[in-house]
């Protein structure tokens, strides 16, 4: 284990629940919580992309040519958040963990591998299931379908293999409490770090 590195990194799509479960998971431990999307943000600034900009950017260029644009500063930020979190529960944001350059990509699995737990997350072990949920999810708190001009990103991060990959644990949260939840994701947690 690397004493540096976050004890637990939460991935999935949007609407999955991260910020949510990573909140309970870190009080119910006694360790600190990071949600890169209000840690990120200096140093998605430091790369020449403050929040305004993305908005601005989105508005103007269209959503997914800025999600595009701006993949570099996420993975900057996601090699900053990680590095700074020793110990720490950090729930990525989809899109921190979803590349088009391979380069960026390796540069993220390399900081959220050096986690000792990483924890993928979604609604349903069928894909088909999950996204209805996600969709229903993101639509009802965000106001927002994830299929910009036809584009469904929800889809393009709910089936990247790549990210999946980065997990060491998987956790379907339909028909759990967000307190059974925490539960079962802490008892697997455990028989991990206590198997041989």
């Amino acid at each position: 284990m690397n004493a540096a590195a976050p004890w637990l990194v939460l991935i999935g799509p949007a609407g999955a629940g991260k910020s949510t479960l990573g909140r309970e998971i870190a009080a119910r431990v006694g360790r600190e919580f990071v949600d890169i999307d209000e840690a990120g943000v200096p140093y998605y600034e430091e790369m020449g992309w403050p929040v305004a900009r993305i908005y601005r950017d989105s508005e103007r260029n269209g959503w997914i040519p800025t999600e595009r644009a701006w993949e570099e500063a996420r993975a900057h930020a996601v090699e900053q958040v990680l590095a700074h979190a020793p110990g720490h529960v950090v729930a990525l944001g989809a899109a921190h963990t979803n590349y088009t350059d391979p380069a960026l990509f390796s540069r993220v699995e390399r900081a959220v591998t050096a986690a000792e737990h990483v924890l993928w997350i979604e609604p349903h072990p069928e894909p088909e299931r999950s996204l209805a949920v996600l969709r229903a999810r993101n639509i009802a708190h965000r106001q927002f379908d994830y299929q910009p001009g036809g584009h469904d990103i929800l889809a393009e991060w709910l089936g990247d293999e790549r990210a999946r990959a980065l997990a060491t644990h998987k956790h379907y949260t339909q028909g759990h409490t967000v307190e059974q939840s925490v539960e079962l994701v802490l008892g697997e947690l455990s028989h991990a770090q206590s198997a041989p």
